[in-house]
């Protein structure tokens, strides 16, 4: 009996080991399942943070993109200001001229009709001129066609005067 209780408690020895390491195998199959679950969680936030990191990433070089893209159209914008002024000083000066030729142009309508004016002023002159000129050969012609009388007239009464002096000297 003795062997028996020893065997017994030997065996119980043996119960309470394979207990305890069932009980220390069931903590360490707690302890990896928590272990392999924070892994897994560590996992999965390394690969959101990889995600994330990659996410800027791409994001880093769109932005870079849009930085050289807002660049070139800053330059382009800055270069289409610069010909846009250019065009616009040509444009005033091209007005400017523009102005200067109207009034010109103006003024030598004015000049013209000024000198249509006086050309017809002048040529209504010149035909006055003309008639007055028309007229005074009229009163030459009658002036020497009146000496010619006067003459006929002064032969006339010459001969008068004498044929009146023969009659009275007849007489």
């Amino acid at each position: 009996m003795d062997e028996l209780k020893l065997l017994l408690s030997q065996k119980e020895r043996e119960i309470s080991s394979v207990r305890q390491k069932e009980h220390l195998t069931k903590e360490m199959s707690s302890m990896l399942d928590t272990a392999y679950g924070e892994f897994n969680v560590l996992q999965e936030k390394i690969q959101k943070l990889e995600s994330q990191v990659n996410t800027s990433k791409r994001i880093n070089l769109e932005y870079e993109d849009l930085k050289e893209g807002h660049m070139k159209l800053v330059r382009d914008y800055e270069d289409q200001k610069v010909k846009y002024t250019a065009i616009l000083r040509e444009h005033e000066a091209l007005e400017n001229q523009y102005d200067e030729t109207d009034n010109k142009l103006r003024e030598a309508i004015l000049q013209r009709q000024q000198l249509q004016k006086r050309v017809a002023y002048l040529e209504e002159l010149n035909n006055d001129l003309q008639a007055v000129a028309d007229a005074n050969k009229k009163l030459e012609h009658q002036l020497k066609r009146l000496g010619e009388l006067e003459s006929i007239l002064n032969v006339v009464s010459t001969e008068r005067d004498e044929l009146a002096r023969k009659q009275s000297n007849s007489l």
